[in-house]
């Protein structure tokens, strides 16, 4: 049995097991408790655990991510899972809508070395202020405030007040986290930044479009591993100009992108 308090592994395992039910071979799902509401319109009966998600492999064991293949994916292959069309799932979550189209930033990881530099975010927020789009910033408890321009808002909200917002947002923006997966299940467009860790690996599994991946190029080895991670140095690499050009691929209805 594998435990984890990672909402990101959380979401994975939800999704294979998920598929597992459709499949015929039904189970509980059991959920750390702080992300158990998140679960709780799905297909499988939730129940909340202080110790973490529990999921069990049937099939043959699941050693970690491999090279080139999503880890989601390595999941369903060790649950035996045979349809991966199935592990394409949404999350069903109410959602608030605090007014005109908005962005929410989730600027911390669980490891430090995932992170953008905090001093780079200021200009992003600067850029969607002035395409008059509203901007939630969104960090992690414990840690210190992201500096931010004047007129973002700074939202301090556990997992599923958290989830509630994202789920109307126009998009989330953050480095490699829960958070990027979890906007991703909702169905919501996730602007995730990768230098350290491989969006093919992990990043949003249902749409990774929208995310800025330099971890092959900062790679210094000869054969090239998605599954390994790198120095937090290697962040350092993803240009502003290179996220606000990606921002162009942001779209909602009440507030065109423009450049």
């Amino acid at each position: 049995m594998r435990v984890t308090r990672r909402l990101g592994d959380s979401i994975h395992a939800y999704a294979v097991m998920a598929a597992m039910a459709a499949e015929g071979a039904a189970g509980d799902f059991v959920a750390y408790r702080p992300f158990a509401p998140l679960f709780a319109h799905g297909p499988l009966h939730v129940s909340a655990s202080d110790q973490g998600t529990q999921w069990r492999p049937d099939a043959c064991p699941f050693r970690g991510p491999r090279h080139g293949e999503h880890v989601r994916d390595t999941m369903a292959m060790a649950a035996g899972v045979r349809d991966r069309g199935l592990l394409k799932f949404r999350l069903a979550l109410p959602s608030r809508r605090p007014g005109g189209p908005y962005v929410v930033i989730c600027p911390d990881a669980g490891a430090a070395y995932k992170e953008w530099p905090r001093e780079r975010w200021g200009a992003v927020v600067e850029h969607l202020l002035s395409r008059r789009y509203e901007v939630f910033v969104c960090g992690m408890p414990g840690r210190d405030r992201l500096p931010a321009p004047e007129g973002a808002a700074h939202l301090d909200l556990g997992i599923a007040d958290l989830a509630s917002l994202v789920a109307a947002a126009t998009a989330l923006m953050g480095p490699d986290s829960g958070h990027l997966h979890l906007a991703d299940a909702l169905g919501v467009p996730a602007v995730g930044l990768y230098g350290a860790t491989s969006s093919l690996t992990y990043g949003p599994y249902r749409d990774r479009t929208l995310c800025v991946d330099v971890h092959a190029g900062q790679a210094r080895t000869r054969a090239y591993d998605s599954a390994r991670h790198l120095p937090g140095e290697c962040m350092r690499a993803i240009s502003v100009d290179r996220v606000l050009e990606t921002l162009a691929g942001i779209k909602h209805a009440g507030a065109p992108y423009a450049r």
